[in-house]
């Protein structure tokens, strides 16, 4: 930062943000990982005879292929400035990106919500004032699992009635609820025999 020639007035050194290029290492084990994942759903849908799985597969695989070999390391710019030499001031390997932001007084809110918008910070305000101005949750929002995405890369889970949670730049994610998986048609042919049979023992 020295080198850089130190912050602009307007630098949002909070929402300081390190882009790092990955090892051979960490690629093979992100490669590995997806596979162990793509093997579980193959198997899931044998056993049950689902075609979502497959197509869940499928999703992985093109994943895979658009993967960026560069993922986002979380820091604490402000504590590493306090504190040189500390474990927060990290180590930076060849390739390293440093991002300083402009300052956003914005916060962003998007998912499940009935409009998803952006609007001013307002200090000290809770998570139901910033729903509440896109409209409220929608339908199939799971209002428990509420997180935010910091502009540091680094991500929360909000509390209904906490504020410290939310920062100036940062976006209110409101999360989908899983669909409820319908039954196969194996189990739709037991209950069915297995209604046979009982109506067979009463007759």
């Amino acid at each position: 930062l020295k080198a850089a020639g130190g912050f602009t007035q307007l630098a949002y050194v909070r929402g300081a943000r390190l882009i790092r290029r990955m090892t051979e290492e960490e690629k093979l084990q992100r490669d590995n990982s997806l596979k162990q994942e793509q093997i579980r759903l193959y198997e899931e849908s044998m056993k049950k005879e689902v075609t979502s799985s497959f197509e869940e597969m499928d999703t992985l695989l093109s994943m895979k292929l658009n993967l960026d070999d560069t993922y986002p390391v979380a820091l604490n710019l402000e504590a590493a400035l306090k504190n040189p030499g500390s474990l927060e001031d990290i180590v930076l390997r060849e390739g390293d990106v440093l991002t300083i932001p402009q300052y956003s007084n914005t916060v962003k809110i998007s998912g499940e919500v009935v409009h998803p918008i952006s609007m001013n910070y307002v200090k000290g305000k809770s998570l139901s004032y910033y729903i509440s101005h896109a409209g409220g949750y929608g339908n199939k929002a799971r209002k428990g699992n509420v997180y935010a995405v910091y502009a540091n890369g680094g991500v929360e889970k909000i509390r209904k009635r906490s504020s410290k949670a939310i920062q100036p730049g940062c976006e209110i994610v409101v999360p989908t609820k899983p669909e409820k998986a319908g039954m196969t048609t194996s189990e739709i042919m037991a209950i069915t025999s297995g209604s046979a049979s009982l109506a067979s023992v009463i007759v």
